[in-house]
Order: structure tokens, then sequence, then C-alpha cells
């Protein structure tokens, strides 16, 4: 009986022992599972290097170009004893104007109200007490764009005729800057391989491919002219001088070494 229950309890340690044998074997081992680990980690490192290098540079480009557009605020300055008699002056003046402009050939959409304002006069006594307003000051001003630029100068003796005292902020552009920006983009990207180029040889490596690009400041710059404010009606015809814009580009570029 005795003999019996040996063989059975030592089948049953047998049997304990293979299952444990077989599960240590198929269990997945820890070691390779760090290496992977530490494998990923240099991949890392290895790729934010790639990441910051090649050459950086910063290439600009420039158009200079002559302006077919003038632009200039236009507008009357009325004083008067009372605030009607302001108004109604500087809206008769305003009225002609406009229309002076209109048979000049500028268009409605090329004339906009820009300011409007409304001015007591006033007077300090000498003993002290309260102000005493003496009259009023009406401003009205317009913005208009030129697009016949050769017939600035006629505009602006013409609207000074029509009874304008007040013409500043002259202006010169282009209607059109896109053609213009394309030049200067492609003479950008030049400047800048002709850097990058420069740099590698005297570094004495390989210019590689461009890996991106990035725009800075895409800008023209006007030349402004500034007329003589107030205006006699008896003025000489205004000179202008239109000079030139200069369309500017910037770039930030970086290339692969090799």
């Amino acid at each position: 009986m005795l003999n019996r229950i040996s063989l059975a309890i030592t089948a049953v340690l047998l049997v304990v022992a293979v299952a444990v044998l077989g599960y240590v074997a198929m269990t997945p081992r820890l070691a390779p599972t760090s290496a992977s680990a530490g494998s990923i980690s240099a991949t890392s490192a290895q790729q934010s290097t790639t990441d910051s290098a090649g050459v950086f540079v910063s290439g600009t480009g420039r158009v200079r170009i002559k302006p077919n557009i003038a632009t200039a605020s236009i507008g009357v300055d009325i004083t008067a004893g009372t605030l009607a008699d302001a108004i109604a002056q500087s809206n008769t003046r305003m009225n002609t104007l406009i229309e002076k402009l209109k048979a000049l050939g500028i268009a409605e959409k090329d004339i906009q109200t820009t300011n409007y304002s409304i001015m007591p006069i006033t007077s300090q006594p000498r003993t002290g007490g309260t102000p005493a307003i003496t009259g009023y000051r009406v401003s009205n001003q317009v913005s208009i764009t030129v697009r016949k630029i050769d017939d600035t100068g006629k505009v602006l003796d013409a609207v000074v005729a029509a009874g304008a005292n007040n013409v500043y902020g002259i202006s010169f552009g282009v209607d059109d800057p896109t053609p213009y920006q394309q030049q200067a983009r492609a003479a950008a990207i030049k400047d800048a391989q002709d850097k990058a180029a420069q740099l590698t040889k005297a570094a004495n490596v390989t210019l590689g491919k461009i890996i991106s690009i990035s725009e800075g400041s895409v800008a023209p710059r006007p030349v402004f002219r500034a007329a003589v404010a107030n205006i006699a009606p008896d003025a000489a015809g205004v000179p202008v001088e239109t000079g030139e814009l200069e369309i500017n580009v910037s770039v930030d570029v970086r290339f692969a070494v090799q």
C-alpha cells in the first residue's frame, strides 16, 4: 500500500516538474528586450543628430521696379464762427472736390473718406473763468488712388484749384506686385545657394540637396513723397517724382551636406 502511494506521489512530482520546465522554456527572456530598448534609444539619438545636421543660410532677393499707381490724402479744413456755417462750407467744398476727382478719371472705388472731424475753437478770458467757444473747425479727408501715375501732378493741381487746402501722405506703389515678388523669391533662393556653396567649399564638404525652406518678409518698399500742406489756391504746378520701388523677399534654407 505504501509503495503505491509513493509511486503516485513520484508521478505527480514528475508532472509538476515537466510543467515548470515547459513554462520556463516558453517565457521570453528579459535581456533581449533590454538590448532592444537600447537599440531604440540609440536610433532616436542618431535621428536627432540627423535632424540638426546640414548647413543653414539666409538669402535675400531684391527687385527694383517703376511704380504705376499713386495714393494721396486730400481734404478741406474749414473754420467758421458757427458750427452750421463750418459744416455747410466743408460739405460744399468737399462735394465740389469729389466731383472734380471723378471728372479727372478717378474711379469711385478709388475715393475713400478717411477722416471727418469737428473741433470747437475756444478763447481763454484774461481774468479767468470758463473758456468761450468762438468758432468751429471742420476737417474732411479722402484717400485717392491715381492709376494713371503720369497724371498725378495734374490731379494735385486740379484738386487744389477745386478747393482742397490739405494734401499730404503721397506714396507710390504697384497695383499687382505678384510677378515682382516671384522674381525676388527666385533671386533669394539663388542667393542662399551661392552662400551655401561658399560655406561648404571652405569647409571641404559637398553641398547636398535642399532639405527645408521658409520664407521671411515679402514687402515692397515704397518711396514716400509729402506735398505741401495747406496749399494756397494760386499755388504753382506740383512737380511729382515717382522714383522706384524695391520688392524684398528673404528666405531661410537648410541644405544637406555630404
